[in-house]
Protein backbone atom coordinates (compact mmCIF):
# COMPACT_ATOMS: atom_id res chain seq x y z
CA UNK A 1 0.00 0.00 0.00
CA UNK A 2 1.01 3.76 -0.45
CA UNK A 3 2.20 5.24 2.28
CA UNK A 4 1.56 8.67 4.00
CA UNK A 5 1.02 11.60 1.56
CA UNK A 6 1.14 15.59 2.15
CA UNK A 7 -1.64 17.98 1.26
CA UNK A 8 -0.79 21.34 1.98
CA UNK A 9 -0.66 21.44 5.74
CA UNK A 10 -2.34 24.43 8.04
CA UNK A 11 -2.32 24.44 11.05
CA UNK A 12 -5.52 23.90 12.60
CA UNK A 13 -6.90 27.20 14.52
CA UNK A 14 -9.05 25.87 16.88
CA UNK A 15 -6.90 23.87 18.65
CA UNK A 16 -3.89 27.01 18.72
CA UNK A 17 -6.71 28.97 19.81
CA UNK A 18 -7.76 27.14 22.71
CA UNK A 19 -4.72 26.04 24.09
CA UNK A 20 -3.81 29.87 24.37
CA UNK A 21 -7.17 31.27 25.91
CA UNK A 22 -5.94 28.66 28.98
CA UNK A 23 -2.06 29.92 28.99
CA UNK A 24 -3.62 33.69 29.32
CA UNK A 25 -6.28 32.72 32.01
CA UNK A 26 -3.40 30.76 34.00
CA UNK A 27 -1.06 33.52 33.40
CA UNK A 28 -3.74 36.29 34.54
CA UNK A 29 -4.89 34.70 37.34
CA UNK A 30 -1.34 33.63 38.50
CA UNK A 31 0.49 37.61 37.89
CA UNK A 32 -2.72 38.92 39.60
CA UNK A 33 -2.68 36.80 42.93
CA UNK A 34 0.87 37.15 43.49
CA UNK A 35 0.57 40.98 43.11
CA UNK A 36 -2.54 41.24 45.64
CA UNK A 37 -1.27 38.47 47.90
CA UNK A 38 2.16 39.97 48.55
CA UNK A 39 0.56 43.15 49.47
CA UNK A 40 -1.82 41.76 51.51
CA UNK A 41 0.62 39.81 53.46
CA UNK A 42 2.67 43.00 53.86
CA UNK A 43 -0.14 44.64 55.45
CA UNK A 44 -1.00 41.68 57.84
CA UNK A 45 2.60 41.78 59.37
CA UNK A 46 6.05 42.87 59.27
CA UNK A 47 7.68 39.76 60.95
CA UNK A 48 9.58 37.76 58.86
CA UNK A 49 8.39 34.11 60.88
CA UNK A 50 4.98 35.47 60.24
CA UNK A 51 5.66 36.33 56.90
CA UNK A 52 7.22 33.50 55.92
CA UNK A 53 4.30 31.27 57.58
CA UNK A 54 1.72 33.50 55.23
CA UNK A 55 3.88 33.00 52.63
CA UNK A 56 3.78 29.29 52.34
CA UNK A 57 -0.12 29.48 52.95
CA UNK A 58 -0.94 31.63 50.19
CA UNK A 59 1.25 29.16 48.07
CA UNK A 60 -1.00 26.28 49.19
CA UNK A 61 -3.89 28.18 48.56
CA UNK A 62 -2.85 28.97 44.98
CA UNK A 63 -1.84 25.34 43.91
CA UNK A 64 -5.50 24.62 45.41
CA UNK A 65 -7.23 27.43 43.53
CA UNK A 66 -4.93 26.79 40.32
CA UNK A 67 -5.59 22.79 40.56
CA UNK A 68 -9.51 23.27 41.12
CA UNK A 69 -9.75 25.84 38.28
CA UNK A 70 -7.68 23.43 35.96
CA UNK A 71 -9.50 20.62 37.12
CA UNK A 72 -12.95 22.44 36.60
CA UNK A 73 -11.56 23.69 32.79
CA UNK A 74 -9.74 20.41 31.98
CA UNK A 75 -13.18 18.45 32.58
CA UNK A 76 -15.45 20.82 30.97
CA UNK A 77 -13.01 20.31 27.31
CA UNK A 78 -13.13 16.40 28.14
CA UNK A 79 -17.11 16.28 28.93
CA UNK A 80 -17.23 18.01 25.11
CA UNK A 81 -15.08 15.95 23.32
CA UNK A 82 -16.63 13.01 24.98
CA UNK A 83 -20.16 14.58 23.97
CA UNK A 84 -19.15 15.26 20.24
CA UNK A 85 -17.66 12.11 20.28
CA UNK A 86 -20.53 10.42 21.57
CA UNK A 87 -23.35 12.27 19.37
CA UNK A 88 -20.71 11.09 16.44
CA UNK A 89 -20.69 7.43 16.95
CA UNK A 90 -24.53 7.51 17.75
CA UNK A 91 -24.91 9.23 14.58
CA UNK A 92 -22.64 6.63 12.39
CA UNK A 93 -24.01 3.69 13.91
CA UNK A 94 -27.85 4.81 13.69
CA UNK A 95 -27.23 5.14 9.74
CA UNK A 96 -28.53 2.37 7.98
CA UNK A 97 -25.43 2.33 5.30
CA UNK A 98 -22.56 0.28 5.48
CA UNK A 99 -19.83 2.70 6.92
CA UNK A 100 -16.27 1.48 7.96
CA UNK A 101 -12.72 3.30 7.74
CA UNK A 102 -9.37 1.19 6.52
CA UNK A 103 -5.60 2.60 7.31
CA UNK A 104 -3.78 3.55 4.48
CA UNK A 105 -1.76 -0.20 4.67
CA UNK A 106 -5.62 -1.40 4.62
CA UNK A 107 -6.45 -2.23 8.02
CA UNK A 108 -9.49 -2.09 9.38
CA UNK A 109 -9.65 0.89 12.01
CA UNK A 110 -13.32 1.44 12.90
CA UNK A 111 -17.17 0.41 11.13
CA UNK A 112 -20.82 0.92 12.27
CA UNK A 113 -23.39 -1.58 13.11
CA UNK A 114 -24.49 -1.97 9.80
CA UNK A 115 -20.87 -3.02 8.63
CA UNK A 116 -20.95 -5.58 11.98
CA UNK A 117 -24.38 -7.41 10.59
CA UNK A 118 -23.02 -8.05 7.34
CA UNK A 119 -19.49 -9.06 8.42
CA UNK A 120 -20.68 -10.74 10.71
CA UNK A 121 -18.41 -9.01 13.31
CA UNK A 122 -17.86 -7.13 15.75
CA UNK A 123 -16.24 -3.85 15.96
CA UNK A 124 -13.65 -4.93 18.62
CA UNK A 125 -12.75 -7.78 17.12
CA UNK A 126 -12.69 -6.50 13.30
CA UNK A 127 -10.06 -3.98 14.99
CA UNK A 128 -6.73 -4.94 13.09
CA UNK A 129 -8.55 -7.07 10.37
CA UNK A 130 -7.95 -6.67 6.36
CA UNK A 131 -9.81 -7.72 3.74
CA UNK A 132 -8.38 -11.13 3.36
CA UNK A 133 -9.05 -11.82 6.66
CA UNK A 134 -12.99 -11.68 6.23
CA UNK A 135 -13.35 -11.89 2.41
CA UNK A 136 -11.91 -14.51 -0.23
CA UNK A 137 -8.93 -13.93 -1.84
CA UNK A 138 -10.34 -12.48 -5.33
CA UNK A 139 -13.45 -10.52 -3.27
CA UNK A 140 -10.18 -8.79 -0.99
CA UNK A 141 -8.02 -8.20 -4.15
CA UNK A 142 -10.62 -6.42 -5.49
CA UNK A 143 -11.36 -4.41 -2.78
CA UNK A 144 -8.00 -3.28 -2.10
CA UNK A 145 -7.83 -2.50 -5.80
CA UNK A 146 -10.76 -0.13 -5.32
CA UNK A 147 -8.86 1.84 -2.09
CA UNK A 148 -5.46 2.42 -4.02
CA UNK A 149 -7.80 3.66 -6.76
CA UNK A 150 -9.52 6.12 -4.19
CA UNK A 151 -5.51 7.02 -2.62
CA UNK A 152 -4.90 7.97 -6.30
CA UNK A 153 -7.31 10.22 -7.68
CA UNK A 154 -7.02 11.75 -3.80
CA UNK A 155 -11.00 12.43 -4.15
CA UNK A 156 -14.09 10.16 -3.67
CA UNK A 157 -14.23 7.18 -6.32
CA UNK A 158 -17.71 5.17 -6.61
CA UNK A 159 -17.98 1.87 -7.34
CA UNK A 160 -20.59 -1.03 -7.14
CA UNK A 161 -19.44 -4.31 -5.30
CA UNK A 162 -21.06 -8.01 -4.49
CA UNK A 163 -20.82 -9.12 -0.99
CA UNK A 164 -22.75 -11.89 0.60
CA UNK A 165 -24.32 -11.16 3.76
CA UNK A 166 -22.97 -13.49 7.01
CA UNK A 167 -26.33 -13.14 9.12
CA UNK A 168 -28.64 -14.44 5.88
CA UNK A 169 -26.05 -15.85 3.55
CA UNK A 170 -27.57 -13.31 1.06
CA UNK A 171 -25.78 -12.16 -1.96
CA UNK A 172 -26.41 -8.25 -2.13
CA UNK A 173 -25.01 -5.74 -4.06
CA UNK A 174 -23.89 -2.34 -3.03
CA UNK A 175 -23.13 1.16 -4.17
CA UNK A 176 -20.11 2.22 -2.50
CA UNK A 177 -18.15 5.28 -2.12
CA UNK A 178 -14.66 5.30 -0.99
CA UNK A 179 -12.98 9.00 0.19
CA UNK A 180 -9.24 9.33 1.32
CA UNK A 181 -9.42 11.08 4.69
CA UNK A 182 -6.03 12.99 5.43
CA UNK A 183 -5.33 14.90 9.04
CA UNK A 184 -5.15 18.73 10.05
CA UNK A 185 -1.30 18.33 8.64
CA UNK A 186 -2.64 16.69 4.95
CA UNK A 187 -1.41 13.15 5.79
CA UNK A 188 -3.22 10.70 4.61
CA UNK A 189 -4.68 8.42 7.62
CA UNK A 190 -7.19 6.03 5.76
CA UNK A 191 -9.67 5.28 3.00
CA UNK A 192 -13.43 5.97 4.14
CA UNK A 193 -15.64 3.84 2.97
CA UNK A 194 -19.55 3.89 2.51
CA UNK A 195 -21.63 0.84 0.77
CA UNK A 196 -25.65 1.23 0.53
CA UNK A 197 -28.00 -2.12 -0.55
CA UNK A 198 -29.17 -1.57 -4.11
CA UNK A 199 -30.38 -5.02 -4.58
CA UNK A 200 -34.06 -4.29 -4.32
CA UNK A 201 -33.99 -1.20 -6.25
CA UNK A 202 -32.02 -2.82 -8.68
CA UNK A 203 -34.70 -4.74 -9.03
CA UNK A 204 -37.36 -2.69 -8.52
CA UNK A 205 -35.73 -0.82 -11.66
CA UNK A 206 -35.68 -4.15 -13.75
CA UNK A 207 -39.16 -5.28 -13.26
CA UNK A 208 -40.63 -1.42 -14.22
CA UNK A 209 -38.99 -1.66 -17.22
CA UNK A 210 -40.26 -5.23 -17.50
CA UNK A 211 -43.40 -4.03 -16.89
CA UNK A 212 -43.24 -0.59 -19.35
CA UNK A 213 -42.08 -3.04 -21.99
CA UNK A 214 -44.85 -5.36 -21.37
CA UNK A 215 -47.50 -2.51 -21.08
CA UNK A 216 -45.69 -0.74 -24.48
CA UNK A 217 -46.24 -4.69 -26.00
CA UNK A 218 -49.98 -5.23 -25.08
CA UNK A 219 -50.66 -1.46 -26.11
CA UNK A 220 -49.06 -2.31 -29.46
CA UNK A 221 -50.92 -5.48 -29.90
CA UNK A 222 -54.61 -4.05 -29.19
CA UNK A 223 -54.04 -1.64 -32.24
CA UNK A 224 -52.97 -3.89 -34.33
CA UNK A 225 -55.12 -6.39 -33.44
CA UNK A 226 -57.69 -3.68 -34.27
CA UNK A 227 -56.59 -3.04 -37.13
CA UNK A 228 -56.10 -6.08 -38.53
CA UNK A 229 -59.77 -7.39 -37.14
CA UNK A 230 -60.98 -3.92 -39.95
CA UNK A 231 -59.04 -4.82 -42.36
CA UNK A 232 -59.63 -8.45 -42.26
CA UNK A 233 -64.03 -7.95 -42.14
CA UNK A 234 -63.27 -6.03 -45.27
CA UNK A 235 -60.72 -7.73 -47.31
CA UNK A 236 -62.95 -11.17 -46.44
CA UNK A 237 -65.89 -9.05 -48.26
CA UNK A 238 -63.84 -8.43 -51.30
CA UNK A 239 -62.76 -11.65 -51.41
CA UNK A 240 -66.53 -12.89 -51.21
CA UNK A 241 -66.84 -11.13 -54.59
CA UNK A 242 -63.75 -12.29 -56.00
CA UNK A 243 -64.80 -16.06 -55.35
CA UNK A 244 -68.48 -15.48 -56.40
CA UNK A 245 -67.62 -14.07 -59.36
CA UNK A 246 -64.71 -16.67 -60.04
CA UNK A 247 -67.28 -19.46 -59.69
CA UNK A 248 -69.71 -17.95 -61.72
CA UNK A 249 -67.36 -17.46 -64.34
CA UNK A 250 -66.30 -21.04 -63.89
CA UNK A 251 -69.97 -22.26 -64.87
CA UNK A 252 -70.01 -20.48 -68.36
CA UNK A 253 -66.77 -22.02 -69.24
CA UNK A 254 -66.56 -25.42 -70.90
CA UNK A 255 -63.53 -27.81 -69.07
CA UNK A 256 -61.37 -27.43 -72.44
CA UNK A 257 -61.51 -23.56 -72.58
CA UNK A 258 -58.03 -22.17 -72.18
CA UNK A 259 -59.25 -19.43 -69.90
CA UNK A 260 -61.12 -22.07 -67.52
CA UNK A 261 -57.32 -22.58 -66.26
CA UNK A 262 -56.81 -18.95 -64.80
CA UNK A 263 -59.78 -18.45 -62.80
CA UNK A 264 -59.11 -22.21 -61.06
CA UNK A 265 -55.61 -19.91 -60.11
CA UNK A 266 -57.80 -17.19 -58.88
CA UNK A 267 -59.76 -19.83 -56.86
CA UNK A 268 -57.02 -20.69 -55.12
CA UNK A 269 -55.12 -17.67 -54.21
CA UNK A 270 -58.64 -16.16 -53.31
CA UNK A 271 -59.20 -18.97 -50.98
CA UNK A 272 -55.48 -19.17 -49.60
CA UNK A 273 -56.53 -15.53 -49.13
CA UNK A 274 -59.35 -16.43 -46.93
CA UNK A 275 -57.54 -18.29 -44.84
CA UNK A 276 -55.19 -15.77 -44.12
CA UNK A 277 -58.55 -13.56 -42.88
CA UNK A 278 -59.53 -15.88 -41.11
CA UNK A 279 -55.99 -15.81 -39.26
CA UNK A 280 -56.44 -12.38 -38.58
CA UNK A 281 -60.07 -11.98 -37.08
CA UNK A 282 -58.77 -15.16 -34.94
CA UNK A 283 -56.10 -12.82 -34.13
CA UNK A 284 -58.21 -9.87 -33.33
CA UNK A 285 -60.63 -11.49 -31.73
CA UNK A 286 -60.51 -10.20 -27.77
CA UNK A 287 -62.35 -13.01 -25.85
CA UNK A 288 -62.63 -16.83 -26.47
CA UNK A 289 -65.74 -18.04 -28.15
CA UNK A 290 -66.80 -21.02 -25.87
CA UNK A 291 -64.14 -21.83 -22.70
CA UNK A 292 -65.12 -25.12 -21.07
CA UNK A 293 -63.24 -27.38 -18.68
CA UNK A 294 -61.16 -29.55 -20.60
CA UNK A 295 -59.07 -32.41 -19.84
CA UNK A 296 -55.47 -31.40 -22.26
CA UNK A 297 -54.33 -35.02 -22.22
CA UNK A 298 -57.49 -36.06 -23.12
CA UNK A 299 -57.44 -32.94 -25.73
CA UNK A 300 -54.07 -34.13 -27.15
CA UNK A 301 -54.67 -36.98 -27.75
CA UNK A 302 -57.38 -36.52 -29.86
CA UNK A 303 -55.81 -34.78 -32.03
CA UNK A 304 -52.15 -36.83 -32.07
CA UNK A 305 -53.31 -38.30 -35.85
CA UNK A 306 -54.00 -35.28 -37.28
CA UNK A 307 -51.06 -33.45 -35.73
CA UNK A 308 -48.56 -36.02 -37.33
CA UNK A 309 -49.88 -35.83 -40.14
CA UNK A 310 -49.62 -32.18 -40.38
CA UNK A 311 -45.83 -32.42 -39.91
CA UNK A 312 -45.05 -35.10 -41.44
CA UNK A 313 -43.64 -38.80 -41.56
CA UNK A 314 -40.13 -37.57 -41.74
CA UNK A 315 -40.58 -35.86 -38.30
CA UNK A 316 -40.93 -38.24 -34.85
CA UNK A 317 -43.91 -37.13 -32.71
CA UNK A 318 -43.05 -37.96 -29.53
CA UNK A 319 -46.51 -37.86 -26.53
CA UNK A 320 -45.71 -37.30 -23.00
CA UNK A 321 -48.65 -36.88 -20.75
CA UNK A 322 -48.68 -35.96 -17.69
CA UNK A 323 -49.95 -38.35 -14.80
CA UNK A 324 -53.07 -37.13 -12.61
CA UNK A 325 -53.27 -33.84 -14.45
CA UNK A 326 -55.67 -31.05 -13.27
CA UNK A 327 -58.19 -29.57 -16.16
CA UNK A 328 -57.88 -26.17 -17.08
CA UNK A 329 -60.83 -23.83 -18.24
CA UNK A 330 -59.87 -23.27 -22.33
CA UNK A 331 -62.02 -22.52 -25.73
CA UNK A 332 -61.20 -25.80 -27.22
CA UNK A 333 -61.60 -24.31 -30.68
CA UNK A 334 -58.56 -21.89 -29.83
CA UNK A 335 -56.31 -24.78 -27.88
CA UNK A 336 -56.40 -26.56 -31.59
CA UNK A 337 -55.31 -24.09 -33.35
CA UNK A 338 -52.23 -23.12 -30.60
CA UNK A 339 -51.71 -26.62 -31.09
CA UNK A 340 -51.34 -26.60 -35.10
CA UNK A 341 -49.41 -23.54 -34.95
CA UNK A 342 -46.70 -24.73 -32.99
CA UNK A 343 -46.68 -27.92 -34.44
CA UNK A 344 -46.39 -26.10 -38.21
CA UNK A 345 -44.06 -23.29 -36.65
CA UNK A 346 -41.69 -26.30 -35.44
CA UNK A 347 -41.99 -28.51 -38.67
CA UNK A 348 -40.77 -25.25 -40.35
CA UNK A 349 -37.73 -24.61 -37.73
CA UNK A 350 -36.47 -28.45 -38.49
CA UNK A 351 -37.08 -28.17 -42.13
CA UNK A 352 -36.52 -32.00 -42.17
CA UNK A 353 -36.42 -35.16 -40.43
CA UNK A 354 -36.43 -34.46 -36.54
CA UNK A 355 -38.08 -34.55 -32.72
CA UNK A 356 -40.89 -33.25 -31.71
CA UNK A 357 -41.79 -33.86 -28.22
CA UNK A 358 -45.32 -32.65 -26.74
CA UNK A 359 -45.68 -33.01 -23.23
CA UNK A 360 -48.23 -31.94 -20.36
CA UNK A 361 -47.63 -31.92 -16.81
CA UNK A 362 -48.91 -30.05 -13.43
CA UNK A 363 -46.74 -27.12 -11.95
CA UNK A 364 -47.07 -25.17 -8.87
CA UNK A 365 -45.70 -21.79 -9.65
CA UNK A 366 -43.81 -20.02 -7.03
CA UNK A 367 -43.14 -15.66 -7.64
CA UNK A 368 -39.92 -16.47 -8.55
CA UNK A 369 -41.32 -18.45 -11.55
CA UNK A 370 -43.56 -15.51 -12.80
CA UNK A 371 -40.71 -12.92 -12.38
CA UNK A 372 -39.67 -12.83 -16.33
CA UNK A 373 -43.65 -13.17 -17.25
CA UNK A 374 -46.02 -10.15 -16.56
CA UNK A 375 -49.15 -12.48 -17.43
CA UNK A 376 -48.75 -15.09 -15.17
CA UNK A 377 -49.30 -15.34 -11.50
CA UNK A 378 -47.84 -17.56 -8.64
CA UNK A 379 -50.67 -20.55 -8.19
CA UNK A 380 -51.16 -24.49 -9.92
CA UNK A 381 -50.96 -24.37 -13.16
CA UNK A 382 -51.16 -27.00 -16.47
CA UNK A 383 -47.82 -27.06 -18.42
CA UNK A 384 -48.20 -27.74 -21.99
CA UNK A 385 -45.07 -27.55 -23.70
CA UNK A 386 -43.67 -28.24 -27.26
CA UNK A 387 -40.39 -28.76 -27.90
CA UNK A 388 -38.63 -29.43 -31.18
CA UNK A 389 -35.12 -30.54 -32.41
CA UNK A 390 -34.74 -27.53 -34.40
CA UNK A 391 -32.16 -24.90 -35.58
CA UNK A 392 -33.22 -22.70 -32.29
CA UNK A 393 -33.35 -18.93 -32.40
CA UNK A 394 -31.04 -16.06 -31.41
CA UNK A 395 -31.62 -14.13 -28.33
CA UNK A 396 -33.22 -11.02 -30.61
CA UNK A 397 -35.24 -13.22 -32.42
CA UNK A 398 -36.98 -14.26 -29.39
CA UNK A 399 -37.68 -11.26 -28.19
CA UNK A 400 -39.59 -10.20 -31.10
CA UNK A 401 -41.32 -13.50 -31.72
CA UNK A 402 -44.88 -12.82 -31.63
CA UNK A 403 -44.81 -9.84 -32.85
CA UNK A 404 -47.52 -9.28 -35.43
CA UNK A 405 -46.11 -9.71 -39.19
CA UNK A 406 -42.71 -10.36 -37.92
CA UNK A 407 -41.19 -13.87 -39.52
CA UNK A 408 -37.99 -15.17 -40.24
CA UNK A 409 -38.99 -17.00 -43.15
CA UNK A 410 -38.46 -16.34 -46.81
CA UNK A 411 -40.66 -13.84 -48.32
CA UNK A 412 -44.01 -15.57 -49.20
CA UNK A 413 -43.22 -18.28 -46.82
CA UNK A 414 -45.05 -17.00 -43.68
CA UNK A 415 -47.32 -14.51 -42.86
CA UNK A 416 -46.09 -13.66 -39.13
CA UNK A 417 -49.35 -14.11 -37.73
CA UNK A 418 -49.31 -18.15 -36.28
CA UNK A 419 -47.12 -17.08 -33.45
CA UNK A 420 -49.03 -13.80 -32.65
CA UNK A 421 -51.73 -15.63 -32.94
CA UNK A 422 -50.90 -17.93 -30.39
CA UNK A 423 -50.17 -15.78 -27.94
CA UNK A 424 -53.32 -13.64 -28.16
CA UNK A 425 -55.36 -16.94 -27.63
CA UNK A 426 -53.21 -17.78 -24.36
CA UNK A 427 -53.54 -14.32 -23.31
CA UNK A 428 -57.20 -15.14 -23.79
CA UNK A 429 -57.59 -17.94 -21.91
CA UNK A 430 -56.01 -16.41 -18.91
CA UNK A 431 -52.71 -17.81 -19.64
CA UNK A 432 -49.28 -17.18 -20.60
CA UNK A 433 -46.60 -18.72 -22.67
CA UNK A 434 -42.80 -18.75 -22.34
CA UNK A 435 -39.95 -19.46 -25.05
CA UNK A 436 -36.60 -21.23 -24.17
CA UNK A 437 -34.33 -21.35 -27.78
CA UNK A 438 -30.44 -21.32 -28.39
CA UNK A 439 -28.71 -21.38 -31.27
CA UNK A 440 -28.31 -25.28 -32.85
CA UNK A 441 -30.59 -26.55 -29.49
CA UNK A 442 -33.99 -26.08 -30.67
CA UNK A 443 -36.98 -24.22 -29.42
CA UNK A 444 -39.14 -25.39 -26.43
CA UNK A 445 -42.86 -23.22 -26.18
CA UNK A 446 -44.25 -23.65 -22.66
CA UNK A 447 -47.92 -22.88 -22.13
CA UNK A 448 -49.04 -22.11 -18.43
CA UNK A 449 -53.08 -22.83 -17.85
CA UNK A 450 -54.65 -22.08 -15.00
CA UNK A 451 -55.64 -24.77 -13.03
CA UNK A 452 -59.70 -24.90 -13.01
CA UNK A 453 -61.25 -25.11 -9.32
CA UNK A 454 -64.60 -26.31 -10.62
Amino acid sequence: MPGARQNSPEAPPVATTGALRVAILYAGFSGLWILLSDRGVEALTLQPATMTLLSILKGWVFVAVTAALLFVTVKRLVASVASREAKLQTLIHAIPDLVWLKSPEGIYLGCNRAFERMCGVREAELLGLTDHDLFSQEQADFFQQNDLEAIAAGTTRDSEEWVTQVETGHRIQLEVLKTPIHDASGTLIGVLGIGRDITEHRRLVAERIRLEARLSQAEKMEVVGRFAGGVAHDYNNMLTVILANADLALEKLDAVQSGRKHLQEIQRAARHSTDLTQQLLAFARQQPVAPRLVDLNEAVTGLLEVLGRLVGPDIHVVWIPGPDLWRVQVDPTQLDQVLTNLLVNARDAMGGPGRLDVATSNRTLLEADCADLADLVPGDHVCLSVTDSGCGMAPEVVARIFEPFFTTKAPGKGTGLGLAMVHSAVRQNHGAIRVESELGRGTCFKIFLPRALA
